[in-house]
């Protein structure tokens, strides 16, 4: 009886530690968080620093992708080679070659969703640029029109 209730406890507790870094994760996710609550509730350094992640992760996706590509790309090569092998009556390499095709199809398949799960779509992340961009413009604008004033 003990150790059902020890047990009990301990798994309860699990749980909860589970939850705060889920929810710690998902607090630190900052651009998760500027295209929830919009540019404007961030200050101006801030912003410049989230305009700068943004940029590396767009450069960082379009590397994965074309990564990706270079791997379906090969696929094809893989199949070509495969029928070159076929024609020739050498089953063995067809078989290899094939085999090989597949499994460089997997991982492009592979490649491209976890380019989207890490980085998202590249719309997602165009539009969070250019909502950063276009609320630094206007804040520029304003301090413009304050100077003016003076």
């Amino acid at each position: 009886m003990y150790m059902f209730l020890f047990k009990r406890i301990f798994h309860k507790k699990k749980i909860h530690a589970d939850l705060f870094d889920r929810l710690e994760h998902e607090a630190s996710d900052e651009l998760a968080l500027l295209a929830e609550l919009g540019p404007q509730g961030f200050d101006t350094e801030y912003l410049i620093e989230l305009h700068a992640q943004v940029c590396t992760r767009i450069i960082s996706q379009k590397r994965a992708l074309s990564l990706s590509a270079a791997v379906g790309a090969a696929s094809a090569g893989w199949v070509l080679l495969g029928l070159f092998a076929w024609f020739m009556d050498s089953s063995l390499l067809s078989m290899a070659s094939f085999a090989a095709s597949i499994i460089c199809m997997l991982a492009f398949a592979g490649m491209v969703a976890q380019a989207y799960v890490r980085f998202g779509t590249h719309g997602q992340l165009v539009h969070t640029r250019l909502s950063i961009e276009d609320e630094l413009r206007s804040r520029r604008g304003r301090v413009r029109r304050q100077r003016k004033g003076w």
